[in-house]
């Protein structure tokens, strides 16, 4: 016997009637608002203040990839907050069920979505104004995206994902499928992967063509948004789709048609066929959209820049995956600087200040590691190499060429030999130890030049002719031998230039044929790159001649029954009068 029980209540399903707590949020969960695959979103009231109310988005991570979508769908909230354009994520969470993890996300509730207001307004259109309204607030919060670094793309604007927010402003939600992944994707493999990304993950409705048909080898990135962007306006204008039955053969060639009604500005069907450009090179950025935009709304609605959200600190930029670019550098003044040291122990003092600097934070950082490296050590290899005779007019100089050592010195006035020998030998000092020394005499203006060669068998010096010898000879014969080898190698020089003349010619040969074969190359590419663009239309084309075959198969009845059902037997007449039967 079947018992009846009528006052038995509902089993609640899901999350709804219980209480929950997130962060620092105690919310008791309502009614269901919205499902999908794996996810639901219900509505939910704060527990101590009642008249508050929260989105409860649940969603049911069944493998890592999941987990991490949305890890990054928090994080890109969390990076957002504030903007007036985004929906807010007041709080979040994840429970382990075991195989499984579930994670909560507490939302701004929004009671609309556009969806829900184009149906309600039935043939009702909206003026530019309004349009142009509600189509600025959309750009504001891609602007805000497109703004980070690298770009965030959305990947999944439409106009399901827009909602009315209680302030009045149309808000962005559902980061699920954003991607921070710029590239033209050219293996095999990686085509497969994205293919079942983009699959699993976008609207083909507002699907961009470059990513519909990845053989066009053409670049994925924020450029899908703008396309996106275009047919979100076309939907905000003319209540319907722009691509009806989304056939992706009207897609990848861009053929949609502009309805007679209603008339809008030729402002606003310009702005749509910029944004619907196949290539996404041809596309304007979401800068020069928003700043379109702006222009065509009256004075009073106009801004002077795109909302912005409120600065966010580090950690939570480095949570969201987002850097600082590198080719932009920290606000502050820049500063020359600081002028190269003189000497070698100038040089050591200043690198241990700045160092220090470095270390206690602050603008001199760089400088200090700087001059602590680099220019500290050219100095030092300044100094030993190349004199400056305007700095130390009183020092001795040593430079060496070809075996030869050539010895300049100051000759004081009124000197002695004495003096003069104390000279030399301190000259040979200084040049054993490599250091620099300064005289206190002052500076002179009358130099000796001497020259000396080199025992090459041992590497030390010929001892020094007596005064009483001639020195002038000696120099001289030293000069001679300097010349002799001088011409020996000029002479070479110039075999060696011929023969470099030979090679210059060959190298430039070679680089000729290079840049052919890298012409080529190039021109294969292309030839390459449009036979895949026309093999995939015909592809295409192919299969949507296939599938009309085949509609036109079904609904089209066969003209051999019907023949056969005309057919009389062969082996009766037909008799002109009925027969009678009595």
């Amino acid at each position: 016997m079947w018992r009846f029980k009528p006052f038995m209540h509902k089993e609640p399903t899901g999350l709804e009637g219980r209480s929950i707590d997130i962060g620092n949020l105690k919310i008791h969960v309502k009614n269901a608002i919205a499902e999908g695959g794996f996810s639901c979103v219900y509505l939910a009231r704060d527990a101590v203040h009642v008249s508050k109310q929260y989105a409860l988005k649940h969603i049911i991570c069944n493998d890592e990839e999941m987990l991490e979508l949305v890890m990054k769908e928090i994080s890109v909230m969390k990076l957002l907050r504030g903007h007036p354009n985004v929906v807010t994520l007041h709080a979040h969470t994840f429970l382990d069920m075991g195989r499984t993890k579930e994670a909560l996300l507490v939302m701004e509730f929004c009671d609309k979505s556009l969806v829900n207001v184009l149906e309600s307004r039935g043939s009702g259109f909206f003026d530019e104004k309004q349009a142009l309204a509600i189509f600025r607030d959309v750009c504001n919060a891609v602007f805000a995206m497109h703004s980070q670094s690298p770009p965030i793309a959305h990947r999944d604007l439409k106009a399901e994902n827009l909602l009315l927010g209680s302030d009045g402003l149309w808000k962005l939600c559902d980061f699920g499928s954003i991607s921070t992944n710029h590239k033209r994707f050219e293996r095999p493999e990686e085509m497969g992967i994205e293919e079942d990304n983009i699959r699993k993950h976008t609207t083909p409705a507002y699907r961009a063509p470059e990513m519909w048909d990845l053989f066009r080898r053409e670049l994925i990135n924020e450029k899908v948004d703008i396309w996106a962007l275009g047919c979100l306006l076309f939907r905000i204008c003319y209540f319907k789709s722009a691509f009806d039955g989304e056939s992706k053969l009207q897609i990848l060639n861009g053929n949609y048609r502009i309805p007679e009604l209603p008339k809008y500005n030729s402002f606003i069907t310009d702005l749509i066929r910029d944004m619907l450009q196949s290539s996404p090179d041809d596309r304007p950025d979401i800068t020069q959209v928003w700043f379109r935009v702006n222009e065509q709304l009256p004075v009073g609605l106009q801004k002077s820049l795109p909302d912005r959200q409120p600065e966010v600190n580090s950690a939570e930029k480095l949570e969201a995956g987002i850097s600082r670019p590198a080719n932009k550098s920290p606000a502050g003044p820049r500063r020359s600087p600081p002028p190269p040291p003189t000497s070698v122990g100038e040089s050591a003092r200043n690198s241990t200040q700045l160092s220090n600097t470095s270390k206690a934070g602050g603008s001199g950082g760089q400088l200090g590691a700087f001059w602590s490296t680099q220019h500290a050590d050219n100095s030092l290899v300044e100094e030993n190499t190349i004199p400056k005779f305007d700095d130390e007019p009183a020092a001795h100089y040593t430079a060496k060429l070809d075996g030869i050592r050539l010895e300049i010195h100051p000759i004081p006035k009124n000197s002695a030999p004495a003096k003069e020998e104390n000279a030399e030998t301190h000259a040979t000092r200084r040049n054993s130890h490599g250091k620099s020394h300064k005289p206190e005499d002052g500076p002179s203006k009358d130099f000796e030049i001497s020259f000396f060669p080199k025992d090459t068998d041992h590497g030390t010096e010929r001892p020094k002719a007596s005064k009483s010898q001639s020195a002038t000879g000696f120099q001289d014969e030293a000069f001679n031998s300097f010349v002799a080898e001088f011409d020996t190698k000029r002479v070479s020089m110039g075999a060696s230039n011929n023969k470099s003349g030979k090679e210059e010619a060959l190298e430039a040969e070679v680089e000729r044929l290079k840049e052919q074969l890298k012409q080529a190359n190039l021109e294969k590419g292309e030839i390459t790159s449009k036979f895949e663009k026309l093999s995939a239309i015909c592809r295409s084309q192919r299969q949507e001649l296939q599938e009309l075959k085949q509609t036109l198969a079904a609904r089209t009845p066969s003209p051999n029954k019907d023949a056969s059902r005309n057919q009389t037997s062969p082996g009766i007449l037909p008799s002109a009068n009925p027969l009678v039967f009595l």
